[in-house]
């Protein structure tokens, strides 16, 4: 199904403003959930407001505070999030980066005492908008084992790199999970009661299984390319929770454990181009980049080969006119949200 974009838009704000959040800070998390739904990355979309607005109820994410500069030197920052909600520390993060990086060549901000932040390409974007190759990278409550292990260590640390392109067009973005898949897709896998391919995750006890529901009730996800995946994730980690003193690996509790605040870290880097080459020397080479893959000899059965993050800007074009894409589940969930809030959900 699709919902009105600007009546969902307004629905969530409304519902982020009544929990306490100021009107910007809101629409900065909902615009976060809009992209993502609307590039077909539901497992960061809407699916997740009603989770947010009870952190928010039980004091876990924080609606009055500012985040607080820990240290401030050259092209680097130490910031301290205050518990406040991802998307609100990430984008000033990237922000703060975005602004040494015209002074210096080069920002880096790290983060801590953050929460979830969504899609990672969001912030990566920010740099790309501004002609700046843009870096994020997030640690998350633990998600997988080690290899040869049986025991959640470590998270799928999402890791999103963007790189400006030709003049007008979208970035070249990478956004991804370290693990086979986001938990997000269990997640909405297990809301609409299908099954998962075999390789997404294992059950409590390790074995491999197709349920969702087992990998929720204390499973867990497997890295993506086995030791590869497991290495990243690991010294993202250490970019991370480590390097900005938060908390990170084992220390860092589930969203969804309604018992005790999150501390999530982030790394935001951005990088001006123009420090290295100018910029009609660099829309030339990304132009000779783009046609080697776009005019890539194709296997049999291929009409076409994809940028990193095209098919998601394509899919987010299409949704323009047809309203944000959402699962029936998904909006029975906002329903119910709404009668709790008593928010119409006028859509």
């Amino acid at each position: 199904m699709y919902v009105d974009a600007k009546k969902l838009y307004d629905f969530s704000v409304k519902c982020f403003n009544q929990a306490g959040m100021s009107s910007e800070d809101a629409k900065t998390v909902t615009d976060t959930m809009i992209v993502a739904d609307s590039r077909g990355i539901h497992s960061h979309g809407f699916l997740r407001l009603p989770i947010y607005i009870e952190r928010i109820k039980k004091g876990f994410i924080t609606t009055d505070t500012e985040m607080e500069v820990v240290k401030d030197q050259n092209s680097i920052s130490v910031l301290d999030g205050k518990f406040a909600a991802g998307q609100v520390v990430g984008k000033k993060a990237m922000e703060t980066s975005i602004e040494k990086a015209r002074e210096t060549g080069m920002g880096l901000s790290v983060v801590r005492n953050s929460n979830h932040f969504g899609i990672a390409a969001y912030y990566a974007s920010m740099a790309a908008e501004q002609n700046m190759i843009g870096i994020a990278i997030s640690n998350v409550e633990p998600l997988m084992p080690a290899i040869g292990g049986a025991e959640k260590i470590i998270g799928n640390n999402p890791i999103a790199i963007a790189a400006p392109s030709k003049e007008g067009e979208n970035p070249i973005v990478l956004d991804m999970a370290l693990s086979n898949v986001p938990l997000g897709k269990i997640l909405v896998a297990s809301t609409k009661g299908e099954s998962i391919p075999e390789g997404w995750g294992v059950d409590r006890k390790g074995e491999p299984t197709t349920d969702p529901n087992d990998v929720k009730d204390g499973g867990f996800l497997y890295p993506v390319g086995g030791p590869k995946g497991f290495g990243l994730a690991l010294l993202t980690e250490i970019l991370t929770g480590v390097i900005s003193d938060g908390q990170y690996s084992k220390n860092i509790p589930s969203m969804y454990n309604l018992e005790e605040k999150q501390s999530i870290s982030h790394f935001m880097l951005a990088i001006d181009v123009s420090v290295f080459l100018g910029p009609e020397n660099y829309a030339e080479k990304i132009e000779n980049v783009i046609s080697f893959v776009k005019d890539s000899k194709k296997a049999p059965g291929v009409e076409e080969t994809f940028l990193p993050g095209e098919i998601e800007f394509k899919r987010e074009e299409a949704n323009k006119d047809q309203g944000v894409p959402m699962s029936e589940e998904v909006f029975a969930q906002l329903l119910k949200l709404s009668g709790e809030v008593n928010i119409p959900l006028n859509v």
